[in-house]
């Protein structure tokens, strides 16, 4: 089964779903046609779309998730299934939140997001001694590396600044935050179809609206989104649609070595979410996979 993440960039356009598939019929009447059971997200990043009722609870009833963007290509919503438990006995797992487990697979997520953060600036031929003595010693400090990253990445893709402000209104901050919260959404049907609620984090606290575990999952997958964008502003057009229509791609065909075999960096995520759901059956950090760039 090929998987699909449609992005909808046409204005005025309508969403439906006709015999068993998900019809985008533009103005000027010309239609794509997916198969409803193959679409894992939508993301709507055009004005006056309209989504007829019958074509979102066919994404939901299929767990996909529809996120929503504004006029600037930045995601402000997302349309998720309800919650229910799938999987009574991983939910129950989850729910025992054994303390020192949790610290261990923090400690692995954090580990895997640094390894990936390295990989990204040896692409970009640097390296930070910092990042190398954290993983070597496995003492992590996840605030001082992040700082000194940053520091290294922004100049290496040709942008002055040396740190990372989410709230910051510029090009490649706007950027990375589109493309973690993609991440995000997937993550967040992941952790949903393995039975795992997102509300509660292994090392992010439980908060109104919040979704910690998501947030957990996503770290050692952020360093991808990275690496998109470091190919991605070497590119002739770097505006934020094409940015926008380069994450729905690299998502469904970026490739990821794992055990024997490779997944597609969207399937990467659901089998991050599986293996976290047997850690917490199986009480050991062991089974909980963390991909590698």
């Amino acid at each position: 089964m090929s998987f699909h993440i449609l992005h909808v960039f046409q204005h005025g356009a309508t969403l439906a779903k006709e015999q068993g598939f998900i019809v985008c019929r533009a103005q000027d009447k010309s239609e794509r046609r997916l198969p409803h059971e193959d679409m894992r997200a939508v993301i709507i990043a055009a004005r006056g779309v309209t989504l007829t009722s019958n074509f979102i609870s066919a994404v939901l009833e299929t767990d996909g998730i529809i996120l929503h963007c504004n006029e600037s290509y930045q995601p402000c919503g997302v349309t998720a299934p309800l919650e229910r438990v799938i999987d009574q006995r991983a939910f129950l797992h989850q729910v025992s939140q054994p303390k020192r487990l949790n610290e261990r697979l923090w400690q692995r997520m954090l580990r895997g997001k640094t390894r990936n953060q390295q990989t990204v600036l040896e692409h970009r031929e640097l390296r930070s001694p910092h990042l190398e003595l954290a993983l070597k010693t496995g003492d992590i400090d996840e605030g001082n590396c992040a700082r000194r990253y940053w520091q290294l990445y922004f100049p290496a893709i040709g942008w002055a600044a040396t740190k990372r402000d989410r709230k910051e209104d510029t090009a490649p901050n706007q950027m990375l935050n589109y493309g973690y919260t993609v991440l995000g959404a997937l993550c967040h049907r992941g952790l949903h179809i393995h039975g795992l609620t997102p509300a509660l984090g292994v090392k992010h606290m439980t908060r109104y609206r919040s979704t910690p575990l998501v947030f957990d999952l996503m770290e050692p997958f952020r360093p991808m989104v990275d690496m998109m964008l470091a190919e991605f502003m070497a590119e002739p057009d770097v505006s934020m649609k094409a940015w926008a229509k380069k994450v729905g791609t690299e998502l469904r065909e970026r490739r990821m070595a794992h055990e024997r075999y490779s997944l597609k960096l969207m399937d990467a995520i659901d089998a991050s979410a599986s293996s976290l759901a047997r850690s917490y059956a199986e009480k050991a950090v062991e089974p909980f996979w963390v991909p590698e760039l």
